[in-house]
């Protein structure tokens, strides 16, 4: 009989044919199950989400050249990650001024968006504060509802501020965030 046959065949000593492939399905399963497994690992992996792109956005102290009087300021955003065209946005701004008092009806929120070489998207979102704030003392402003302006660049930035106006040194507090950069 040729190799092959003896193979998976094996012949007893009282002449009987006995079935003999156990080693070589006993490889076959092994080679199975490592298939499975692999399969089974690379469907979980493409099953992932995969969010490297999709990072929340986290605002910063603005730099000193932008706003040098401006001390850092909490900001927290919640709606689309990141801000579509046209979308609302939830903006909670808090912190604490340590140089400069709020006084109500004088000093403001504002939030507006800019390309990245700081021109401005759109028009900014603007509210004045409606109680006075001694320096030193915690302020919050939450829930401020802002509309993200229509045609948003791929990469740009938003800029929140606490100021009496929008020169440089009347910004007491300020915080930015790059967005897609």
């Amino acid at each position: 009989m040729c190799d092959e046959f003896n193979h998976y065949w094996i012949f007893s000593n009282d002449g009987n044919e006995r079935f003999h492939g156990f080693r070589r399905l006993k490889k076959i399963m092994k080679n199975f199950i490592f298939a499975f497994i692999l399969f089974a690992l690379l469907l979980t992996v493409n099953a992932a989400p995969f969010q490297l792109n999709k990072r929340a956005i986290t605002f910063s102290a603005c730099p000193p050249e932008r706003a040098p009087n401006a001390e850092a300021i909490d900001v927290k955003m919640t709606g689309p990650d990141p801000p579509k065209s046209g979308d609302s946005d939830t903006f909670d701004v808090s912190g604490t001024l340590t140089k400069h008092d709020i006084t109500s009806g004088k000093t403001s929120v504002g939030i507006a968006y800019a390309d990245l070489t700081g021109n401005p998207i759109g028009d900014p979102f603007v509210q004045q504060f409606t109680k006075d704030i001694k320096a030193g003392s915690p302020f919050s402003e939450s829930g401020l509802s802002v509309t993200a302006p229509d045609n948003l660049p791929d990469s740009y930035a938003i800029a929140v501020v606490v100021a009496d106006d929008a020169t440089k040194e009347a910004v007491y507090g300020c915080a930015f965030a790059l967005v897609g950069a």
